[in-house]
C-alpha cells in the first residue's frame, strides 16, 4: 500500500511545493512535474475540463512516477470526492468551505468508519490495482488520504478556527483570488496579505497545515518564511503561456 509523501512531510513540519494543473490531459503531465522534483500536483476538477474518466490515468501515473497526485473537487459531497479517490488521488482539496457542517461532512468522505463515511471498493485504482484485506487497506488509508478545505472569502477567514478545528483536518489552502473578489478589491491590496496571515495564525493555534496557491514565485517564498508548508505556484496553462510568450521575446529579440 502506498504511502502519502507529501502528508508526512506537513504532519512533520516540512514545506512541499506543487502546482495545479488545469487545463491539460495527459497521463504523461505527472511523469514531467515528478521529473522536475515537485512534490505534488492538484488536478482541477472545479474549474479544469477533467471528467472521472480523463483523470484516471493522470492519477495513476502519477502514483506511478512517485508524485502525489491530489484533487480540487467542484464540492465538498460524497458523489463527488470518493470517485476521485477510488480513482487514485492520494487527498482532495475542497473549495469554497464557509461552514463548519460542509468541512466535517467533506472530511467525512475521505475516511473509511469509524472515522468517516466512505464506502469501501478495493483493488482499484486507489491501490494500485492490487487485492486488499479489508481492515488493513482502510486502516492504511485512514492515516494516508489528504484531506484540505480551502479558504477563499471574507466569512470564511472570519470563522477560520471553527473551521481548522474540525477533526481529521489536515490543511488549509488560502485562495486569495477569491477572497479578493469576496472583498471587492484587488489581489495586490494589502487586505488580502492581512486576511491570509489570519488564517495562517488560526492553521498554527489548530496545528494544521497552511498553504496558498498563487502565481508569484516570491509571494510564495515570503508565506514560507512566515511558516505555510503547502505551497502550490502556477497552472499548467500559465506555465505554458509564461513560457510561449518568453521564448518569442527571446526569438525575436
Amino acid at each position: 500500500m502506498r504511502e502519502n509523501v507529501v502528508r508526512g512531510k506537513l504532519k512533520r513540519g516540512e514545506a512541499v511545493f506543487g502546482m495545479m494543473v488545469s487545463e491539460f490531459d495527459h497521463p504523461t503531465i505527472p511523469v514531467i512535474l515528478a521529473g522536475a522534483g515537485l512534490d505534488f500536483f492538484i488536478l482541477d476538477m472545479e474549474h479544469g475540463a477533467f471528467t472521472l474518466t480523463s483523470a484516471l490515468p493522470i492519477l495513476t501515473m502519477a502514483r506511478q512516477a512517485n508524485i502525489t497526485p491530489l484533487v480540487r473537487v467542484p464540492d465538498g459531497m460524497y458523489h463527488v470526492i470518493a470517485p476521485v479517490l477510488d480513482a487514485g488521488a492520494q487527498g482532495v482539496v475542497v473549495p469554497r468551505v464557509e461552514t463548519r457542517e460542509v468541512a466535517e461532512r467533506s472530511i467525512a468522505v475521505t475516511r473509511y468508519p469509524p472515522l468517516g463515511v466512505r464506502g469501501i471498493f478495493g483493488g482499484k485504482a486507489n491501490n494500485d490495482y492490487e487485492p486488499v484485506k479489508l481492515m488493513e487497506y482502510t486502516t492504511h488509508a485512514n492515516q494516508h488520504i489528504l484531506s484540505i478545505i480551502q479558504i477563499e472569502s471574507k466569512t470564511a477567514v472570519e470563522r477560520a478556527d471553527e473551521l481548522l478545528a474540525t477533526p481529521n483536518l489536515d490543511g488549509v489552502l488560502v485562495g486569495p483570488w477569491d477572497m479578493a473578489l469576496s472583498l471587492g478589491v484587488d489581489p495586490s491590496d494589502p487586505m488580502i496579505e492581512q486576511m491570509t496571515q489570519r488564517v495562517l495564525e488560526a492553521a498554527k493555534r489548530n496545528r494544521v497545515a497552511c498553504g496558498i496557491h498563487i502565481s508569484d514565485p516570491a509571494v510564495i517564498r515570503r508565506w514560507q518564511a512566515r511558516g505555510m508548508t503547502f505551497l502550490s505556484c502556477l497552472s499548467d496553462l500559465e506555465m505554458l503561456r509564461n513560457s510561449v510568450r518568453a521564448l518569442n521575446k527571446a526569438l525575436r529579440g
